[in-house]
């Protein structure tokens, strides 16, 4: 598979897995706001998710040899904002909380959605959980306390075939 074509697919497949459960009977049925890229134009209601995509690289073990075909990887951090203004250890507690039903809901819908298209990924490998943070939320530099998941999601593109025409 071509570079791009693997990272859309990525992207689109997690977009969806998300979009999925947020509906009143879905394991993310509270979440008011889903905000898929790493901008924001207007604000936003809690409990709220962000979708960040960190830098492609190649997968662990990989060398960047542009001759054959490669593993790489890219991971997606999901912000997750609960705020409790009467109650700061109960926003932490629901931020890790939501932060671990965005796990469920991607483990639950990922196979599927990458099964329809056709395409096979790695199952999404846990790197970290930040349990309390900071998001800046826009350019004055406002931000608010947030609990993040990051998640890596590996799959293959030849080479050979990102450099040809279509």
């Amino acid at each position: 598979m071509k570079i791009n074509e693997g990272i859309n697919v990525i992207a689109e497949s997690i977009k969806e897995c998300i979009r999925t459960e947020i509906k009143d009977d879905g394991l993310l049925s509270d979440v008011q706001t889903f905000i898929p890229s790493y901008r924001i134009d207007e604000g936003f209601e809690d409990p709220c998710i962000w979708l960040v995509e960190h830098e492609t690289t190649p997968a662990e073990g990989q060398k960047g040899n542009l001759s054959h075909k490669q593993y790489l990887q890219t991971p997606f951090e999901f912000v997750c904002i609960v705020y409790d203004e009467d109650d700061l250890e109960q926003s932490e507690i629901k931020g890790r909380d939501l932060a671990g039903r965005v796990v469920r809901s991607l483990i639950k819908n990922f196979n599927r959605l990458t099964a329809d298209d056709g395409v096979r990924f790695t199952i999404p490998i846990f790197d970290v959980l930040y349990p309390i943070g900071f998001k800046e939320i826009d350019e004055t530099g406002a931000k608010v306390v947030a609990t993040s998941v990051k998640l890596i999601f590996q799959y293959y593109v030849d080479w050979n075939i990102c450099c040809k025409n279509g």
